[in-house]
Protein backbone atom coordinates (compact mmCIF):
# COMPACT_ATOMS: atom_id res chain seq x y z
CA UNK A 1 0.00 0.00 0.00
CA UNK A 2 1.47 3.40 -0.91
CA UNK A 3 2.37 5.89 2.13
CA UNK A 4 0.39 9.85 1.78
CA UNK A 5 4.01 10.39 0.87
CA UNK A 6 3.99 8.12 -2.32
CA UNK A 7 0.38 9.47 -2.93
CA UNK A 8 1.36 13.08 -3.11
CA UNK A 9 4.81 12.77 -5.23
CA UNK A 10 2.70 10.56 -7.91
CA UNK A 11 -0.21 13.32 -7.53
CA UNK A 12 2.02 16.08 -8.23
CA UNK A 13 4.07 14.40 -11.17
CA UNK A 14 0.16 14.37 -12.67
CA UNK A 15 1.57 17.64 -14.61
CA UNK A 16 -0.24 16.55 -17.94
CA UNK A 17 -2.28 19.32 -19.01
CA UNK A 18 -0.53 19.99 -22.29
CA UNK A 19 -0.75 15.85 -22.95
CA UNK A 20 -4.17 15.51 -22.34
CA UNK A 21 -4.88 19.42 -24.99
CA UNK A 22 -2.79 17.69 -27.97
CA UNK A 23 -4.57 14.31 -27.43
CA UNK A 24 -7.52 15.97 -27.68
CA UNK A 25 -6.77 17.90 -30.61
CA UNK A 26 -5.86 15.21 -32.03
CA UNK A 27 -8.57 13.42 -31.37
CA UNK A 28 -10.39 15.03 -34.66
CA UNK A 29 -10.07 12.81 -37.58
CA UNK A 30 -9.06 15.43 -39.96
CA UNK A 31 -6.74 17.02 -37.74
CA UNK A 32 -4.85 13.54 -36.75
CA UNK A 33 -4.43 12.97 -40.45
CA UNK A 34 -2.71 16.21 -41.19
CA UNK A 35 -0.41 15.82 -38.51
CA UNK A 36 0.31 12.17 -39.59
CA UNK A 37 0.97 13.74 -43.29
CA UNK A 38 3.04 16.28 -41.63
CA UNK A 39 4.85 13.49 -39.81
CA UNK A 40 6.43 11.66 -43.24
CA UNK A 41 6.40 15.06 -45.24
CA UNK A 42 8.47 18.16 -44.51
CA UNK A 43 6.31 20.69 -45.20
CA UNK A 44 2.70 20.56 -47.32
CA UNK A 45 0.60 23.66 -48.67
CA UNK A 46 -2.39 24.08 -47.33
CA UNK A 47 -4.26 23.36 -50.90
CA UNK A 48 -2.83 20.04 -51.18
CA UNK A 49 -3.57 19.43 -47.47
CA UNK A 50 -7.10 19.74 -48.75
CA UNK A 51 -6.76 17.75 -52.04
CA UNK A 52 -5.86 14.82 -50.03
CA UNK A 53 -8.11 15.14 -47.25
CA UNK A 54 -11.42 15.99 -49.94
CA UNK A 55 -12.38 18.76 -47.71
CA UNK A 56 -12.37 22.34 -48.44
CA UNK A 57 -9.28 25.20 -48.23
CA UNK A 58 -11.11 27.13 -45.67
CA UNK A 59 -12.11 23.72 -43.26
CA UNK A 60 -8.29 22.32 -44.05
CA UNK A 61 -7.50 26.28 -42.67
CA UNK A 62 -9.45 26.07 -39.80
CA UNK A 63 -8.02 22.58 -39.13
CA UNK A 64 -4.27 23.87 -39.33
CA UNK A 65 -5.03 26.67 -36.94
CA UNK A 66 -6.02 24.71 -33.91
CA UNK A 67 -3.07 22.59 -34.89
CA UNK A 68 -0.68 25.88 -34.78
CA UNK A 69 -2.52 27.65 -31.58
CA UNK A 70 -1.48 24.36 -29.67
CA UNK A 71 2.33 24.50 -30.37
CA UNK A 72 2.45 21.66 -32.66
CA UNK A 73 2.57 23.33 -36.08
CA UNK A 74 4.22 26.31 -37.68
CA UNK A 75 3.59 28.07 -40.96
CA UNK A 76 6.01 29.58 -43.31
CA UNK A 77 4.98 31.87 -46.53
CA UNK A 78 6.39 31.50 -49.38
CA UNK A 79 4.66 34.12 -51.92
CA UNK A 80 0.76 33.48 -51.78
CA UNK A 81 1.21 29.72 -50.71
CA UNK A 82 1.20 28.83 -46.96
CA UNK A 83 3.01 25.85 -46.11
CA UNK A 84 2.81 23.75 -42.64
CA UNK A 85 5.44 21.45 -41.06
CA UNK A 86 5.90 19.79 -37.26
CA UNK A 87 6.94 22.40 -34.83
CA UNK A 88 10.19 21.22 -34.21
CA UNK A 89 10.27 22.22 -30.24
CA UNK A 90 7.03 20.27 -29.08
CA UNK A 91 8.44 17.20 -27.38
CA UNK A 92 5.07 15.79 -26.95
CA UNK A 93 4.27 15.92 -30.78
CA UNK A 94 7.67 15.10 -31.52
CA UNK A 95 7.55 11.77 -29.77
CA UNK A 96 3.75 11.17 -31.11
CA UNK A 97 5.22 11.63 -34.50
CA UNK A 98 8.26 9.08 -33.82
CA UNK A 99 6.22 6.40 -32.25
CA UNK A 100 3.25 6.27 -33.39
CA UNK A 101 3.26 7.76 -37.25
Amino acid sequence: MLTDKQIFKIRKAFNGTNQRLIFKVLGDTNRYRIFEMLGKESKISVSDIAKVLKISVPLASQHLKILEQHSMLEKEKKGQKVYYKLKADNKIAESISREVI
